[in-house]
């Protein structure tokens, strides 16, 4: 009876365990892409830029096609600087940026996603616009010297929930059980030998 107790017990705890990481996940779906940018020099006196990283975004919006950028983290080099991605910037707030990142090409809006780097940056205050061509003209930075260059991302797989929840559960089960196999063998009478 005790043992039908329990079973009972933790099948009820993985069912709302796993209901619970399966709710909480569907309103905070996110996506992970590795990106990667570089854009030549425009004038003589300018310097290329390379830029690395990962997105952050929430889950694909079916109607539009896109993904809203969330987070970034990363490296830019500029002048043979490189310097720490600090933070995505909020739309609007540099270079009328929307934070937007399209499913498919081109990858980004006119207006770009802004992000803040550790260095001076476009505006001098380490503010940076990565955009795509309003002529059709390709990727870009908000800045007078650099040239039309490359943009691309690599999506990052991230665990489903409930095969995490899953995992979890099993794991849970399989030590229970295996606790109860050592407690059960050491109850068992030893038989005694005489000599």
């Amino acid at each position: 009876m005790k043992l039908a107790k329990k079973l009972g017990i933790a099948t009820a705890s993985a069912v709302i365990g796993i209901t619970g990481v399966g709710a909480s996940s569907a309103a905070q779906a996110v996506q992970l892409f590795d990106f990667q940018y570089s854009f030549p020099s425009y004038e003589a006196n300018g310097t290329p830029i390379f830029a690395m990283g990962t997105l952050t975004t929430t889950d694909l919006d079916p109607i539009k096609n896109n993904y809203t950028i969330t987070g970034i983290t990363g490296t830019r080099k500029a002048q043979g600087i490189t310097e720490t991605i600090i933070g995505l910037l909020s739309p609007g707030t540099y270079g009328i940026n929307d934070n937007l990142l399209n499913a498919s090409t081109p990858l980004l809006t006119r207006n770009g996603f802004a992000y803040l780097a550790s260095g001076s940056g476009e505006d001098g205050n380490g503010n940076i616009n990565v955009f795509y061509s309003s002529f059709n003209e390709g990727y870009s930075e908000l800045s007078s010297d650099v040239d039309y260059g490359s943009f691309s991302i690599i999506p990052r797989p991230v665990s489903e929930p409930y095969t995490l929840g899953g995992s979890l559960v099993a794991l849970g089960f399989g030590w229970w059980t295996k606790r109860k196999q050592a407690v059960a063998s050491q109850k068992k009478p030893q038989k005694g030998i005489y000599l």
